[in-house]
């Protein structure tokens, strides 16, 4: 045998030689695989582990809180809006709002941290809102004795008062915005997040935050969006749909936020509300885009906040003698404090509309009517202004219920008249009220009702004679004209001039 025979092994033998070769070299890269995977799937459990974020709120009693607020889009005017709801007219809108404000919150003892807040106490340091409906410029700013409210949230939207004084319309709708800062907190998911993680939002967590009565049906969601060292970035995107103060209202929600990880909670707010509302009987309808900027810091101590917080009685409703509103008249030269459910329609020369409205439903009407001046010290009889009820009622009178006078809290000579009767087969209330100084001024208040709405009335008239006050004389407009007794019952018609009035004082156009 040469030495070549005894280097090549039998074929049997080369066949056993490579099967072994094979077996080993599998083995070798099995082991190899199961090291370098092993090794890898725990390097990506631990880059996922350190990318997961928790999400835990922390409850910041006391925020330093700047709002931005801009709104185009259109106002739906009826053509009357003392007759009609259906509308006829749109108006261009464009308005900016500032505020910038400390937030305390207001909580029982012992109140779990989950739950919602209920309550809070603020003070605006800037209060601003500068509209053009129609061409027309408004601005509209907070008094400095208005500057110190609390909010509460027992019922939606959230109520605003004042400790120490009484708000008028125009501020109360410059403090009604589309967002709660109080309930920005309860868009936040619980738990812990990865980039592109995807969560559902509440729907009663937005009715909250966008300060909503109800929300009936909707879906908005949110996205995680980028994560780092300092926070947590989501886009927000949906619907809903619902009403505030029972009025319909569609809206279409997208924007940012972001999580602060070491004040652990959300510090901005980014969102953009495409709006459309229904027409009511205290306010116009819209279509509008608003956008909306929060930011919040929270603070260590107040700064112009009172350093003892308000007293809240939780077990019981916002007091009731603190949510009066003083409603103003320049055409009839007159003011008076009525309950938040009574709105300014209209005030044009010769008639002044203000209407009661319980969540969108119509209780009663009042005319107010500046009348002819008198001469200096005189005044007229009970029974002239009683003669002249029975001529302006004519066949629609049925009886008189009450008549009587007597002195107001504002000094002033109220005569006060009560008529039933019927107006179109409808059973009608109708209460006038005459009030004169010694000046000789004097102005007529015509409440109009059905007799099924007495009841819910309440006797709102009382509270109407005893705070009506006249304004000073160079607050009168050159164009108001004095009317004649004769026109107590007779109506007038709105135009769009007066409808603008009305948008510019609507809270949700603010």
């Amino acid at each position: 045998m040469t030495s070549m025979d005894r280097q090549t092994p039998p074929n049997a033998t080369r066949r056993a030689f490579l099967a072994n070769s094979v077996v080993a070299s599998s083995a070798i890269l099995a082991a190899s695989n199961s090291w370098w995977g092993s090794h890898a799937l725990a390097a990506t459990d631990q880059k996922n582990a350190k990318s997961a974020v928790e999400i835990t709120v922390t409850r910041q009693p006391l925020v330093r809180c700047r709002l931005e607020l801009e709104v185009k889009g259109n106002v739906k005017v009826p053509t009357d809006p003392l007759q009609s709801q259906e509308a006829k007219t749109t108006l261009p809108v464009n308005s900016t709002a500032s505020l910038d404000y400390e937030e305390r919150l207001l909580m029982p003892a012992q109140i779990a941290d989950h739950s919602e807040v209920v309550a809070a106490e603020r003070y605006y340091h800037t209060a601003t809102n500068s509209s053009v409906l129609n061409k027309t410029t408004v601005e509209q700013k907070l008094r400095e004795e208005m500057r110190h409210v609390v909010v509460r949230r027992d019922v939606l939207p959230e109520v605003v008062y004042s400790p120490e004084n009484y708000f008028n319309h125009d501020e109360l709708s410059l403090l009604k915005l589309p967002i709660s800062s109080v309930a920005v907190d309860r868009l936040l998911p619980s738990g812990k997040v990865l980039k592109d993680d995807r969560y559902e939002i509440d729907l009663a967590a937005l009715c909250s935050v966008l300060n909503m009565t109800t929300i009936e049906k909707g879906k908005v969601e949110c996205v995680v969006s980028e994560i780092d060292d300092e926070g947590v970035r989501f886009q927000i995107e949906g619907d809903v749909e619902g009403s505030v103060d029972g009025v319909s209202t569609r809206m279409r929600l997208l924007g940012k936020m972001t999580y602060d990880r070491s004040i652990k909670a959300c510090t901005w707010l980014a969102l953009a509300l495409h709006e459309t509302r229904e027409i009511s009987k205290a306010e116009p309808g819209f279509d509008i885009l608003a956008k909306v900027r929060l930011l919040r810091r929270p603070l260590d101590q107040p700064v112009r906040l009172p350093a003892v917080a308000a007293t809240v009685d939780f077990d019981s409703p916002p007091p009731e003698d603190r949510l009066f509103v003083e409603l103003q008249s320049q055409h009839a030269n007159a003011a008076v404090m009525m309950d938040r459910r009574w709105r300014m329609i209209s005030d044009d020369p010769g008639r002044c509309v203000m209407r009661m409205i319980d969540h969108d439903s119509s209780i009663a009407q009042c005319d107010l009517r500046k009348l002819v001046n008198l001469p200096a010290g005189k005044h007229l009889t009970l029974e002239a202004f009683e003669a002249d009820v029975r001529r302006s009622l004519g066949d629609q009178l049925v009886q008189l219920v009450e008549a009587d006078q007597g002195l107001s809290a504002q000094d002033l000579r109220v005569m006060r008249i009560v008529a039933d009767g019927q107006a179109q087969g409808v059973q009608v209330r109708w209460i006038m009220l005459h009030f004169s100084n010694d000046a000789g001024n004097r102005v007529q208040a015509t409440f109009t009702m059905s007799g099924q709405q007495v009841d819910a009335f309440a006797g709102c008239d009382a509270q109407f004679g005893d705070t009506l006050r006249f304004l000073a004389p160079d607050s009168v407009p050159a164009e108001s004209e004095p009317a004649s007794e004769s026109a107590l019952t007779k109506n007038g018609q709105a135009n769009p001039t007066v409808a603008e009035k009305e948008t510019r004082s609507a809270s949700d156009l603010k």
